[in-house]
């Protein structure tokens, strides 16, 4: 007996039929009297002592008569819309649910093509690349008179950051050092590496060839750390020394030679960064030093590590440093001042990376913290328990706009979100534990214990 009326309610019996339609006549009558707004009121009324049955009626009977003068899309909010708030609502779509948008309608199609969602779409954090790489990039697509398809341009960025995620790349080996990788540096067309040979080799990325096309020789003892800046490169080794090597191009390289030799570290040189017309390394002597680079004059000496200086970087206003006293000291790049020294490691601090708002640094502790620069705090842990980090020792780690890539005693190589701090991929082809790596938008260089260099190409 409830049916549509629900549980505890009775049908009503009703009238019979020959009275039921005198008296719809009758109250049709009466409502072809009635004006607009007691017709309302009258239906208002109706409807309120409607039950299930008639509203379901009048729900389906409804939706053909409201709309049967109106053009075809007039549901479509965004067609009635100006179209600059129409794309000013799709530029909060995500990538997957612009494309799903343009299956809609033509109109909706012909919206999401818009030039300005796509652009914005290639400068956000995930798919922005360096300005380097973008340039080239836009080279390529860019028309004479200067137009950009700018969703052809995102369709390759988005390969290219679906290739990183997967891990999917193309890798090439490097062999000629005789001894372990310490460290590489690489640009548009070439890779050096320094290794415990004492040696320091170039190599061609344009050609197939796996060798060196020039080896360097002039250290006495491991080359430890390297910076490479257009045709100048600077190398610091355990003699205690750092040189710097001119590298312009002539028959075979034949014209490169070591230009400046600056001394005054009493032990190992360790790390070091070029940049502003100075070159600041650290050493296995506890200091800090900053040097001219164009005559090897030492501006500086900064002391107050306890133990090794493994790890410098620095901008205009502040160098960071890790040491092998487990600790992360940040100084004044002006004054050479200590203005702060973070703890948390439990063992030395092998790699660091900073950018305006965190410090990302690597440890012997196999962990990988990610620091705020304001309030001076760990804020993150990578590690295996949490994160399925690395299982020995981390030897050194890069980081950009979105991502952190590391290394490790573990022979791999991990990609991490710099956001969240999740693994993204985990790449093994080293037989030995990595020791050092450089990395862009494109590919990652990395060397190894392994005595071989080896160049991750994602864009393949």
């Amino acid at each position: 007996q409830s049916g549509h009326y629900g549980r505890g309610f009775r049908r009503p019996r009703g009238v019979p039929t020959v009275q039921f339609h005198s008296h719809l006549k009758t109250m049709l009558g009466w409502y072809e009297e009635f004006d607009d707004s007691q017709k309302n009121d009258f239906l208002k009324q109706l409807l309120e002592a409607s039950n299930l049955p008639q509203t379901h009626l009048l729900s389906t009977m409804m939706g053909p008569i409201l709309h049967a003068n109106c053009p075809h899309n007039c549901t479509d909010i965004l067609y009635w819309l100006p179209p600059p708030i129409s794309l000013e609502i799709l530029g909060y779509l995500d990538v997957d649910s612009l494309v799903e948008s343009q299956k809609v309608n033509k109109y909706w199609y012909r919206l999401s093509c818009d030039l300005k969602l796509w652009r914005n779409l290639c400068f956000a954090p995930f798919y922005r690349l360096g300005a380097k790489v973008a340039s080239k990039q836009l080279d390529i697509f860019k028309s004479k008179c200067g137009y950009v398809p700018w969703k052809q341009v995102f369709v390759e960025r988005y390969k290219l950051q679906q290739n990183w995620l997967n891990g999917s790349c193309f890798v090439r080996t490097f062999e000629g050092h005789t001894q372990g990788i310490t460290c590489v540096q690489f640009d548009d067309y070439r890779i050096v590496s320094g290794s415990s040979d004492k040696t320091i080799k170039v190599w061609s990325t344009r050609t197939n060839t796996p060798w060196a096309g020039l080896t360097l020789r002039g250290h006495s003892g491991t080359v430890r750390c390297l910076h490479l800046n257009n045709n100048q490169l600077v190398s610091g080794s355990s003699d205690c020394t750092i040189k710097v090597w001119d590298l312009a191009e002539g028959v075979g390289w034949s014209r490169s030679r070591c230009t400046v030799t600056m001394v005054g570290h009493s032990h190992t040189v360790r790390c070091l960064q070029v940049g502003l017309g100075v070159v600041v390394s650290g050493s296995y002597d506890h200091t800090l030093k900053k040097w001219r680079l164009d005559n090897g004059e030492c501006l500086a000496t900064l002391r107050g590590h306890t133990a090794a200086v493994l790890s410098v970087q620095f901008d205009c206003q502040k160098i960071v440093s890790g040491s092998s006293d487990n600790t992360i000291k940040i100084w004044s790049f002006d004054t050479g001042d200590c203005l702060t020294t973070l703890s948390g490691h439990r063992n030395a601090v092998t790699c660091i990376h900073f950018d305006h708002s965190r410090i990302v640094s690597g440890s012997l502790d196999t962990q990988i913290r990610l620091w705020d620069m304001k309030t001076e705090r760990c804020i993150q842990t990578l590690d295996w328990a949490n994160a399925e980090g690395h299982t020995g020792v981390v030897r050194c780690l890069q980081a950009d706009t979105w991502r952190i890539v590391s290394a490790a005693d573990d022979k791999t190589l991990k990609v991490w979100s710099l956001e969240s701090g999740k693994r993204l991929v985990t790449l093994r082809e080293h037989t030995d534990g990595v020791t050092c790596l450089q990395f862009n938008d494109l590919k990652i260089v990395s060397g190894s214990y392994d005595k071989t260099v080896k160049l991750w190409d994602f864009t393949r």
